[in-house]
Protein backbone atom coordinates (compact mmCIF):
# COMPACT_ATOMS: atom_id res chain seq x y z
CA UNK A 1 0.00 0.00 0.00
CA UNK A 2 3.18 2.74 0.97
CA UNK A 3 4.74 1.46 -1.91
CA UNK A 4 1.77 2.60 -4.40
CA UNK A 5 1.41 5.65 -2.59
CA UNK A 6 5.46 6.06 -2.86
CA UNK A 7 4.88 5.30 -6.43
CA UNK A 8 2.23 7.65 -7.21
CA UNK A 9 4.00 10.98 -6.01
CA UNK A 10 6.93 9.51 -7.78
CA UNK A 11 4.96 9.98 -10.76
CA UNK A 12 3.29 12.92 -10.25
CA UNK A 13 6.89 14.71 -9.41
CA UNK A 14 8.16 13.32 -12.73
CA UNK A 15 5.47 14.52 -14.93
CA UNK A 16 6.21 17.60 -13.10
CA UNK A 17 9.62 17.98 -13.86
CA UNK A 18 8.85 17.06 -17.82
CA UNK A 19 6.26 19.31 -18.60
CA UNK A 20 7.11 22.43 -16.52
CA UNK A 21 10.02 24.62 -16.03
CA UNK A 22 10.74 22.93 -12.67
CA UNK A 23 14.16 21.29 -12.45
CA UNK A 24 15.10 17.47 -10.63
CA UNK A 25 18.48 17.92 -7.73
CA UNK A 26 20.05 15.19 -6.94
CA UNK A 27 17.73 14.21 -4.30
CA UNK A 28 14.93 13.88 -7.32
CA UNK A 29 17.00 11.26 -9.09
CA UNK A 30 18.33 9.65 -6.08
CA UNK A 31 14.37 9.26 -4.75
CA UNK A 32 13.82 7.54 -7.96
CA UNK A 33 16.98 5.21 -8.11
CA UNK A 34 16.40 4.50 -4.84
CA UNK A 35 12.64 3.27 -5.42
CA UNK A 36 13.62 1.20 -8.36
CA UNK A 37 15.75 -0.67 -6.64
CA UNK A 38 12.86 -1.22 -3.48
CA UNK A 39 10.62 -2.00 -7.14
CA UNK A 40 13.06 -5.11 -7.85
CA UNK A 41 13.44 -6.26 -4.39
CA UNK A 42 9.34 -6.18 -4.24
CA UNK A 43 9.66 -9.09 -6.87
CA UNK A 44 12.62 -10.92 -4.86
CA UNK A 45 12.19 -10.61 -1.24
CA UNK A 46 9.02 -9.11 0.92
CA UNK A 47 10.90 -8.95 3.80
CA UNK A 48 13.75 -7.06 2.45
CA UNK A 49 11.17 -4.72 0.73
CA UNK A 50 9.31 -3.70 3.62
CA UNK A 51 12.76 -2.41 5.58
CA UNK A 52 14.12 -1.07 2.68
CA UNK A 53 10.83 1.16 2.36
CA UNK A 54 11.40 1.99 5.76
CA UNK A 55 14.30 3.15 4.82
CA UNK A 56 13.73 5.24 1.88
CA UNK A 57 10.92 7.05 3.70
CA UNK A 58 13.70 7.61 7.00
CA UNK A 59 15.92 8.95 4.20
CA UNK A 60 13.13 11.24 2.67
CA UNK A 61 12.21 12.78 6.20
CA UNK A 62 15.58 13.66 6.84
CA UNK A 63 15.86 15.69 3.13
CA UNK A 64 18.63 13.01 1.63
CA UNK A 65 15.76 12.43 -1.36
CA UNK A 66 13.08 14.01 -2.42
CA UNK A 67 9.56 12.71 -3.59
CA UNK A 68 7.70 16.20 -4.46
CA UNK A 69 9.06 18.38 -7.48
CA UNK A 70 9.61 21.21 -4.70
CA UNK A 71 10.96 20.34 -1.55
CA UNK A 72 9.64 22.24 1.53
CA UNK A 73 11.02 21.74 4.68
CA UNK A 74 10.99 22.41 8.42
CA UNK A 75 12.86 22.13 12.03
CA UNK A 76 12.91 22.34 15.47
CA UNK A 77 15.18 24.71 17.50
CA UNK A 78 15.46 23.74 21.09
CA UNK A 79 17.89 26.30 22.69
CA UNK A 80 21.18 25.97 20.95
CA UNK A 81 20.46 22.15 19.86
CA UNK A 82 18.46 22.37 16.24
CA UNK A 83 17.07 19.02 14.27
CA UNK A 84 18.22 18.44 10.59
CA UNK A 85 15.37 19.73 8.21
CA UNK A 86 12.32 17.64 7.61
CA UNK A 87 9.70 17.33 4.87
CA UNK A 88 6.42 16.81 6.30
CA UNK A 89 5.04 14.58 3.61
CA UNK A 90 8.10 11.82 3.85
CA UNK A 91 7.26 12.19 8.04
CA UNK A 92 3.60 11.55 7.04
CA UNK A 93 4.05 8.69 4.69
CA UNK A 94 6.96 7.21 7.44
CA UNK A 95 3.82 6.99 10.28
CA UNK A 96 1.40 5.20 7.75
CA UNK A 97 3.93 2.90 6.85
CA UNK A 98 5.12 2.06 10.55
CA UNK A 99 0.98 2.03 11.40
CA UNK A 100 0.53 -0.56 8.06
CA UNK A 101 3.60 -2.74 8.52
CA UNK A 102 3.86 -2.91 12.12
CA UNK A 103 2.98 -6.75 12.29
CA UNK A 104 5.00 -7.49 9.24
CA UNK A 105 8.12 -5.57 11.04
CA UNK A 106 7.51 -7.42 14.52
CA UNK A 107 7.96 -10.65 12.57
CA UNK A 108 10.90 -9.85 10.58
CA UNK A 109 12.33 -8.61 14.02
CA UNK A 110 11.32 -12.31 15.73
CA UNK A 111 12.43 -14.04 12.54
CA UNK A 112 15.60 -12.39 12.94
CA UNK A 113 16.23 -13.59 16.68
CA UNK A 114 15.20 -17.06 16.75
CA UNK A 115 17.55 -17.52 13.30
CA UNK A 116 20.27 -15.66 15.68
CA UNK A 117 19.28 -18.20 18.68
CA UNK A 118 19.86 -21.03 16.61
CA UNK A 119 23.03 -20.17 15.31
CA UNK A 120 24.24 -19.38 18.79
CA UNK A 121 22.95 -23.54 19.88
Amino acid sequence: MTLLIIAGILLYCWITFLTTDVEATWRHYFGLLFFLLICICFFRNLAITTIATGVYLILGTFDLLALTPTISTFGFRFGPVSTPDIQGLSLGLFILYFILNMDPLIDIYLDYKEMKSNQND
